[in-house]
Parts: C-alpha cells; structure tokens; sequence
C-alpha cells in the first residue's frame, strides 16, 4: 500500500509548494493577514511533511548526494549574497545618500525650500488624501518624502479617503489629492504636489505674521490686476505665494499707510510724484520704511530728486550693451555677475535681463550715513545713449562708458535704527508678465523676490525658487511605435529563447 501511495510522492509535493506559494502571493497582494493565508500555507507544509514521509529515500538521497553538494554550495554562496546585500542595506539606512539624476532636477528641494525647512521651529504635520488610482499620488509621495527627509520637523502620511472616511469627514476632504499642512491650530490646504504649491503650503503655515507689499498707484504704474504682458500679476502672484499681503495704495488721498506695510514698491510711475508724495516717502524711509522703486528708461525722473538724498540718481539715457546684448537685442543687456550682496548672493551661475533699462549712477560724492551697492551692472563695452534711435546707436564722445549700475541697494550706515532700506531699479520690463513668462532660465523673479525679502528682512526668502516642473514626453511616429512594440513585446523575449535553446544543445 506504501510503495503504491509512494509514487504520488512527487505530486502531493509540487502541490503541497503550490499551495504554499498561493498563500505566499494572496499575502503579498492583499498587504494584510488573513486566516484563509494561514490555512492554505499550512496545509501546503502539511503536503511536503507527507510526500517525504511516502519518500523518505528521496529526500535521504537529495541530502547526502552529490547534488546535495553542489546545492550546499550553492547554499553557502546565496547565504553570503544575501549577508552582503543585508549589510549594504543597513550600511545605507545608518548614511542615507540621494542622488537627482533628472534633468531639471525635481526631485532635489531648492534652495529656498531648504532654508524654510531649517527655519522651523515648531512641527509641521502633513496628511495627503489621496486615492490608490490618482495620477498625481506617486509624485506627492516622492516630495513629501524628500521634505521630511529635509527636516525632522517635518511628518507626513498619504491617506485614503474612500477607506478611511472618518478621518476624512473630520478634515472636511471634498476633492482627490488634497494637502493639509498643520502646525497646532493653523492649517493650510493645497492642491498642488510641485514643490512650489507645497513650500508656498508651508510657509503660510508656518508663520504667524503676514507682512503687506504695497504698490503705489496713481501715476499709470504697472499694474498688479493686470495679466497682459505689460502688467504685474505674475509678480502678485509670486507674492502671495509666499504668503505676502499684497495690495496697492494712493499717497496722494492722505490716508494713513496700511498698519501691515512692510515694502513699498513704486514700479514705473509715468506721471511725477507731487511735493506731498514725495514727503510721505521721506517720512516712511525716516521711519524705517523700506522701498522698492522701479523707473523705467525714457522718461524725466518722476521722483523729483528724492533719490539722490539716498546716495543714488536715476540718468537720462538707455544703456546699450553689445557685447551682453540678449540674442542680439543691445538695449536689453544679459546680466550674469552681481556683487556680493544678500539679495545677490544665491545667484552664481544665472542670468538676468533688463529690456530697455537706464543707468543708477551713485551720488558722489556719497551723502554721510547711506551705503550704496550696485548689485548688478552693464559689461565694460557698454555705454549710456542719451538719444537713442533704433538701429542708429553709436557711441557719442560726451557719453559714459561702462560698466554702468543698473540696480542698487541703499542701506543705513552706522546706527542703522529707526532708518529705512532702499533698492532702485533702472528698469520695469524685467518684472513684467510677458518677459516672465517668455524667457525660461532667468532669474529675474529671484532677483524681485530676493529684494522684496531683503528689504522686508525675510531672510529665508532670499534665495533661488522652485522651479515649475516641465512635463517632458516623447512623441512616436507610427513605424516607431510598432518598433518599440514589436521590439519589447516580441524580439527581446524571443531572443532570450534562442539563447537559452542553444546553450541547451551545446551542452547536449
């Protein structure tokens, strides 16, 4: 009866492997343990204890034979690969290393998100609602990772909604792939996984003052609610992202100055300030004020001299520049040195334009108190045309040569309390909506931004921002697309089959 049952043997074992291996795999996929799992693994076990009771012989052999051997050491040599891959392993979780090998480098945080992440004080708790199926789940996962890898501030988990619904009723989730940021009682929500969407997230949560950029109006200045090319509302924008109280206001109605003012940006009045505006200014940069003031080539000087009681004046020109001329254009000069300066510092390596841009000569000699560095400047070559005609530039005798300031930051000297900052600007174009958006890789809204955060002391706002993400895809031509196919699907498969059926009859 034994010796009958014994040839079953090998079948009860294959089955018996069977069944482990189903219970092994329905672990796997459901993630969680079930008692049917234990059940099927155990009488798996049960099958191989009992084709080796049939076979004892077998399995005899199987241990002590030759084979045994060649399995023993082929045992010993995948125990030592698995002890190396373990200590790898380890080694690597003890000294985490992170290599961004992307193009635009998406996965790696910029330099701004970085210095928020160190500037936290308090923790900051993020819950994503996302669904198993949602497109934008992975990519979340992956930069929320990379934030609380940053910061041990900083704590996330990726929930979902559909299973579990009490969490999400109490968050009040009503949309697939929302970002809640918590710090105590402040909460912050966010739909977007860029890293812009979630720095913007984290800075509004993470601050418990929200200072107020103020644009003057009144002399046909650029304008914030404008998203035409020639307007600010790209700038608006960027401001409220990083949590700025963005506004306008009127010096002339005689109104008392927003109680959250914090920077005043005058961009390119064409209408000159009248005597009580320019009074206003004096008494808001006495006060501590600080100002941006943006003056575009062109035009006489709308401030009326104020400027020059701060150690600079804007000129009466446009500075051509040939040998930095952007793709040509020699009234748009290519900026890609600055001076040491805060607002400049973060800025090696890129560039910045300035379309139609006139010169911010210092004041010499220099009033007593004020210091005055030109943060950005034309090339040697350049010049300042006191009467420009296009396509008729040449260099007159009487007029200056370059390097010429385009851009320069004032600041107290000595006992700097209770005074303001300044930064004048000889151009408006390079912040306007159409050079923003036209010319990717320049670093002309770092530029804005790193002044407004120098001048409102925002000192972990100064520096290089998040990068919009570019979706890249690869466009196939029909032929292409059946190459790839037919290529993946069935010449590579097919080709590991040739090779596999001619060493086997080689060694036959």
């Amino acid at each position: 009866m034994r010796d009958r049952l014994a040839r079953y043997a090998p079948y009860v074992a294959l089955l018996g492997a069977a069944l482990i291996a189903v219970a092994l795999g329905a672990r796997l996929v459901v993630g969680a343990r079930e008692i049917w799992h234990e059940a099927v693994g155990a009488g798996g076990l049960a099958l191989l204890a009992a084709a080796a009771l049939l076979r004892p012989d077998a399995v005899r052999r199987a241990l002590t034979g030759r084979q045994a051997r060649y399995g023993g050491n082929a045992a010993v040599m995948s125990v030592a690969m698995v002890g190396i891959l373990v200590l790898v392993n380890y080694i690597g979780a003890r000294y985490p290393q992170r290599w961004d090998v992307t193009e635009e480098q998406q996965y790696t945080l910029s330099e701004q998100t970085l210095q928020i992440l160190a500037s936290l004080q308090e923790p900051v708790s993020i819950k994503a609602f996302f669904t198993p199926a949602h497109y934008s789940r992975g990519q979340a996962e992956d930069m929320l990772k990379e934030y609380a890898v940053r910061s041990n501030m900083v704590t996330y988990e990726v929930i979902d909604p559909e299973s579990q619904r009490r969490l999400t009723i109490d968050y009040q989730i009503a949309r697939d792939g929302t970002i809640v940021m918590e710090r105590g009682e402040r909460r912050e929500v966010t739909f977007g996984v860029q890293e812009q969407d979630l720095t913007g997230a984290l800075l509004k949560v993470s601050r418990d003052n929200v200072h107020g950029v103020y644009f003057v109006t009144g002399h046909q200045e650029r304008d914030i609610e404008n998203a035409e090319g020639i307007g600010y509302d790209m700038i608006r924008q960027v401001l409220e992202s990083e949590n700025y109280n963005v506004g306008t206001v009127n010096l002339a109605t005689g109104e008392p100055l927003p109680a959250d003012l914090r920077v005043l940006v005058i961009a390119g009045p064409q209408v000159e300030l009248q005597p009580g505006e320019i009074e206003r200014i004096e008494e808001y940069i006495a006060g501590g004020g600080r100002v941006l003031a943006l003056v575009e080539a062109g035009q006489a000087d709308p401030f009326a001299g104020l400027l020059e009681q701060y150690g600079v004046r804007l000129a009466d020109n446009v500075i051509i520049d040939p040998q930095q001329a952007f793709f040509g254009d020699l009234v748009t000069p290519l900026v890609s040195q600055f001076a040491y300066h805060q607002i400049t510092k973060d800025l090696t390596g890129l560039s910045t334009i300035f379309p139609t841009v006139r010169a911010v000569e210092p004041v010499e000699p220099a009033p007593e108190g004020w210091a005055v560095t030109l943060l950005a400047q034309s090339s040697a070559s350049a010049w300042a045309e006191t009467a420009y005609v296009a396509e008729q530039v040449a260099q007159d005798p009487e007029e200056a040569s370059g390097p010429l300031g385009l851009m320069a930051a004032i600041e107290p000297q000595g006992e700097p309390e209770g005074r303001g900052r300044l930064v004048v600007v000889g151009d408006t174009d390079f912040a306007t909506n159409e050079v923003l958006a036209a010319v990717r890789g320049i670093a002309n809204i770092d530029l804005f931004m790193n002044a407004i955060g120098w001048l409102a002391e925002e000192d972990e706002l100064i520096s290089i921002r998040p990068k919009e993400y570019q979706m890249r895809s690869v466009v196939l031509t029909s032929p292409q697309s059946r190459a790839v196919v037919y290529g993946s699907i069935i010449f590579l498969p097919l080709s590991v089959l040739l090779a596999g059926g001619l060493v086997w009859w080689r060694r036959r």
